[in-house]
């Protein structure tokens, strides 16, 4: 499917020079404590875990060192043990700061770069991704998404990367509670940015692939059931 790219013609003030072979890491944020639906990243779709099929789709993009950054509590056992036996490697950190648990987690990995995804996308498409990923270093950006500032693809398919420098940044100056939950809003809105997003022709950013209540497991794998042709290929496993 064609891609339509937009660009924001915007420069971080500190820029990075771009290294031969860059520290990726794709950073996967997860919880079992989630209000709306407690052990979502554990509950079972299609016979596995939420969080196993968001490991196995993100180890799919090339050059890039898959983590993943929980709570440092008790209740985050479940998520580590699976990343375990997938050989995935761990991160404990602050629940409810979670910019700072990217930024500390990307600077004990020696991240450059960082690719962030969440753990309530088990039909995150590695191929769009690595659109993203390629159209940000292709332009040598701050920060790049397919969410930014128009969506296209469907909720689920979310894919975000930045620099180190950018998310240094976040972390001073970010301040609100919303900008410490959600990562990413001070590098979308805060001049000097210099960023991009990947797009598709079909709008399809009306429909929902994330796992958010309880209900949506069954409606998930419906969805896998009865995709047959056109995105199918985004959902099946």
């Amino acid at each position: 499917m064609g891609k339509l790219i937009k660009i924001e013609n915007k420069l971080l003030s500190k820029r990075r020079k771009q290294k031969s072979q860059p520290k990726v890491g794709c950073i996967i944020q997860a919880r079992m404590t989630s209000k709306r639906f407690p052990g979502k990243s554990i509950a079972l779709l299609n016979g596995k875990p939420v969080i196993e099929h968001v490991f196995n789709r993100a180890k799919q993009l090339k050059g890039v060192r898959v983590v993943v950054a929980v709570p440092d509590s008790d209740a985050s056992e479940p998520i580590l043990n699976i990343a375990d036996d997938m050989n995935v490697e761990n991160f404990l950190g602050s629940e409810n700061n979670v910019l700072k648990r990217y930024y500390d987690a990307a600077k004990f990995f020696g991240f450059e770069h960082i690719v962030r995804i969440t753990g309530d996308c088990p039909f995150i498409d590695p191929i769009v991704c690595m659109d993203v990923i390629n159209l940000y270093f292709f332009r040598n950006l701050d920060y790049c998404s397919n969410i930014f500032p128009t969506r296209t693809y469907p909720q689920g398919l979310d894919c975000e990367v930045f620099s180190m420098d950018c998310l240094e940044a976040a972390k001073i100056h970010a301040n609100s509670p919303y900008e410490l939950e959600h990562v990413t809003p001070w590098m979308q809105q805060t001049d000097g940015i210099r960023r991009a997003c990947v797009q598709q022709r079909i709008d399809k950013s009306k429909e929902n692939w994330c796992v958010d209540y309880p209900e949506d497991i069954k409606r998930l794998e419906d969805l896998c059931v009865g995709k047959k042709d056109g995105q199918s290929k985004e959902v099946e496993n």
